[in-house]
């Protein structure tokens, strides 16, 4: 008798755990950017010098990074590829290294056109990680209204948790 009590149980147990695992489901989905934004410093300004945004693209392993204004709004990105190709091109030694790094700015090498990918709060997580994936994004900028492109935060590849 104790047997078929456990196995009632047993079964009501898993009837119960199979319902509502979906719906669990449904809410780890449903998640959005603002949920799982961070506020790491992965930018530099466009005042900045070019030793800065190598050193934080280093810090943060990352081939892009966002170029903000002073009052936080979105201006463009930098990747690896544009500064090797300026480097290529225009790049001179006077001297040290890293002297020389420091006197290019970083508002000399990008391209104003050229935004990051950006995400809002309100943007589903799974969407912006396909994007993100699909473009071979690690980071991305997370920004308030689409008019003012003012950073608020970051999300990263790595926070997907599928």
């Amino acid at each position: 008798m104790p047997t078929t009590i456990l196995k009632k149980i047993k079964n009501i147990f898993i009837y119960h755990l199979v319902k509502t695992f979906p719906e669990r489901e449904v809410k780890v989905s449903s998640c959005i950017v603002g949920d799982l934004m961070k506020y790491s410093p992965l930018y530099v300004y466009e005042s900045d010098d070019l030793f800065k945004a190598i050193e934080y693209m280093n810090k943060f392993n990352v081939d892009t990074i966002s170029v903000i204004k002073e009052d936080f709004s979105l201006l463009s990105q930098l990747t690896k590829k544009q500064i090797r190709d300026y480097l290529n091109a225009n790049f001179f030694i006077f001297g040290n290294l890293i002297t020389s790094l420091k006197n290019i700015k970083v508002r000399d090498i990008i391209k104003k056109n050229t935004l990051p990918l950006t995400f809002y709060p309100t943007t589903r997580a799974d969407d912006a990680f396909s994007l993100m994936k699909h473009f071979n994004n690690k980071c991305a900028p997370v920004v308030e209204t689409p008019w003012e492109k003012k950073v608020i935060g970051f999300i990263w590849l790595c926070d997907n948790r599928n």
